[in-house]
C-alpha cells in the first residue's frame, strides 16, 4: 500500500509540470503560426529628391517640405507684395484644394534694398533630369516683392497646391529669385 501511495504522490506532482509543458507548447505553436503569416515589407519613401535655388543674394530660400492641404482656400497671391520690417511676415498661397499635396517654401529677405524681386517656382515630379510631370501649373510667380529698404529678416511663406492627390517620386522644386 505504501508503494501505491508513493506512485500516486509522484503522479500528482508530475501533472503540474505536464500541464505547464502543454501550455508552453501551445503558446509556442500560436507564436510560430503568427510569425509565419506576418510579412514585413519595407517601403522606401523618398518624396522630395532635391531643391534647386537660384537667387540674386537678396533672399534665402528654405524648403519646408511636402504636406497635404487640410482645407480648400482661395488664392491670395497678388501682383505686388511689399515686404515689411523685421517680424512683419507674409503668407501666400495659390488656390488650395483639401486633400491635394502641397509644397511649403519660405523666402527670407537678406538685403537692405527697396528694389523689386520676382520669385518664380517650378515643381516637377517623376524621374529624369528635370522630372517628367510639371505640377501646380508651374511656373508660379509669387508676384513682385519690394524690399523694405532697411535691414530686415521679414519672411514670405508660400504654400503651393500641387493639384494632385498622388505623387510620382521624386519631386523636385526649382526656385529662382531675380
Amino acid at each position: 500500500m505504501s508503494n501505491l501511495r508513493i506512485k500516486l504522490s509522484r503522479l500528482t506532482t508530475t501533472k503540474v509540470p505536464a500541464l505547464s509543458l502543454i501550455l508552453v507548447a501551445t503558446v509556442g505553436m500560436v507564436v510560430g503560426v503568427l510569425a509565419a503569416t506576418i510579412t514585413v515589407t519595407p517601403n522606401n519613401f523618398t518624396g522630395e529628391s532635391g531643391t534647386y535655388h537660384n537667387t540674386t543674394g537678396t533672399f534665402t530660400v528654405s524648403d519646408k517640405g511636402l504636406g497635404v492641404a487640410a482645407n480648400t482656400v482661395a488664392s491670395n497671391i497678388t501682383n505686388a507684395v511689399t515686404l515689411g520690417a523685421t517680424g512683419t511676415n507674409k503668407v501666400l498661397n495659390n488656390g488650395m484644394t483639401a486633400g491635394d499635396w502641397m509644397e511649403t517654401l519660405t523666402l527670407t529677405d537678406t538685403a537692405t534694398d527697396s528694389g523689386p524681386h520676382v520669385p518664380t517656382i517650378t515643381i516637377r515630379s517623376g524621374t529624369g533630369p528635370q522630372g517628367q510631370t510639371t505640377l501646380a501649373s508651374s511656373p508660379i510667380t509669387v508676384g513682385t516683392i519690394t524690399g523694405p529698404g532697411v535691414s530686415s529678416t521679414g519672411t514670405i511663406t508660400v504654400y503651393i497646391d500641387l493639384g494632385v492627390t498622388s505623387l510620382s517620386t521624386p519631386v523636385t522644386v526649382y526656385v529662382s529669385v531675380t
